[in-house]
């Protein structure tokens, strides 16, 4: 693949992203003048893991958005071993890649081959987890910490909504394991915002392990030793689910509208998660627009090939999606055009995934990651992108990725 300068000589693009990166990988600016020769971007996706359909979601999308672009699309999966992963993106590097995107497995041990990379010319965008160096591009993902606020507050609302005849509320929380940095932001946020409210207390925290089994196994030993509580909220979809498996067996689910209905929301939503929120059992979540992650990464990616530094998104900068809004039921949606991938004043601030037919559905007709704000951590760029909220009212929504990737959904 070779590239052509303001001159008009030819050279090859990763040595020259080398020769003018190498001493400024970390931080390189203003880059431009080369342009893509060949018909197609050679990219590789390398993900931690391909179970579960939240997973499946990711990437698969992203794999869809490759194809509909042409690009020469290959997926490296790790089995959960940080040197698999190691090795895969060296041999993307000596395979002459374009780019890669980066979902690693473990952030720190990652770090220095995404540096390899970058040396190398070969730039790596991360989605849903970060990379610890600020050799990373861009990483792609949402506000854990708002839409623990968001959820915690959906929690209250309803509270004193459903349950206005009572002046104090007790809560049940279910965290993820202590440790990771996403069980903290998922956990703190909604732990201060109920400190900060007169009527609601956290009553206590059980520990639900992300999964179903044990939440529901720890939400009947903590009722068991005391009394229902008014209210749950659970880190994610899984431990919602099987907090509400445990009432149900308890005989202590009931249905919104109910004297004894038990408020719940979360964070992440599912296929069962909007089938429990229309019958009423879950009040309401807090969800990601994930199957815009990778796509939004491949088309930074191939700005980025094409136009350089630049091109990507200024920090403190807001990014928004080129397609016209639309107001439905409180959550960021829009109407569906063909806009593709623009650029805004050199600084893509505006960008758009075109929509196109995937597993029954117009996908990424409704662009729910907008407006995104720009930001900077790890010593890279952050990509944070909005979060959707799910009620009743829009539970059913076609445009939700619990929706179109059911339960059983796995990578091909």
């Amino acid at each position: 693949m070779v590239s052509q300068n303001k001159e008009g000589a030819y050279l090859d693009r990763r040595s020259y992203l080398k020769g003018v990166g190498g001493a400024t990988a970390l931080g390189m600016t203003g880059l431009s003048g080369y342009t893509r020769q060949d018909d197609t971007l050679t990219v590789g996706l390398s993900t931690h893991f391909t179970s579960g359909a939240w997973v499946t979601a990711v990437v698969e999308a992203t794999r869809f958005y490759a194809e509909d672009q042409g690009f020469d699309y290959n997926l490296f999966t790790t089995g959960g071993e940080s040197q698999k992963q190691i090795s895969d993106i060296r041999q993307m590097v000596n395979q002459d890649f374009d780019g890669i995107v980066l979902i690693p497995f473990n952030s720190q041990a990652i770090a220095s081959v995404v540096e390899e990379a970058t040396n190398a010319g070969v730039p790596v965008f991360t989605v849903d987890i970060d990379a610890a160096t600020g050799a990373d591009k861009m990483h792609f993902s949402w506000d854990d910490e708002a839409a623990a606020r968001r959820a915690g507050e959906m929690l209250v609302e309803n509270l004193r909504q459903q349950k206005s005849d009572q002046d104090q509320y007790q809560v049940l929380e279910v965290r993820a394991p202590p440790g990771r940095d996403i069980a903290r932001l998922r956990h703190e946020p909604f732990v201060n915002l109920i400190e900060q409210t007169d009527d609601v207390t956290v009553a206590d925290t059980v520990v639900g392990d992300w999964v179903r089994s044990t939440s529901k196994q720890r939400t009947q030993e903590w009722i068991n030793a005391n009394q229902p509580p008014d209210a749950i909220y659970s880190a994610n979809f899984l431990m919602s689910l099987g907090a509400l498996s445990a009432l149900q067996e308890m005989d202590l689910a009931a249905p919104r509208g109910q004297d004894d209905h038990i408020v719940m929301t979360q964070l992440d939503g599912s296929q069962n998660t909007h089938e429990m929120i229309m019958e009423g059992f879950i009040d309401g979540a807090v969800d990601q627009p994930n199957y815009f992650y990778g796509p939004l990464a491949l088309a930074y990616l191939e700005r980025y090939v094409n136009e350089g530094e630049s091109a990507l998104p200024s920090e403190g900068s807001t990014v928004t999606s080129t397609k016209e809004p639309v107001t439905e039921t409180g959550n960021q949606t829009t109407t569906a055009t063909n806009a593709t991938t623009t650029a805004s004043n050199g600084g893509g601030e505006t960008i758009s995934i075109e929509p196109a037919q995937h597993r029954g559905v117009e996908l990424w007709q409704a662009p729910i990651w907008s407006p995104a704000t720009v930001g900077r951590a790890l010593n890279h760029r952050q990509f944070v992108t909005s979060h959707v909220e799910i009620t009743e009212e829009n539970a059913d929504a076609p445009y939700l990725w619990g929706n179109i990737w059911g339960p059983d959904a796995s990578v091909e």
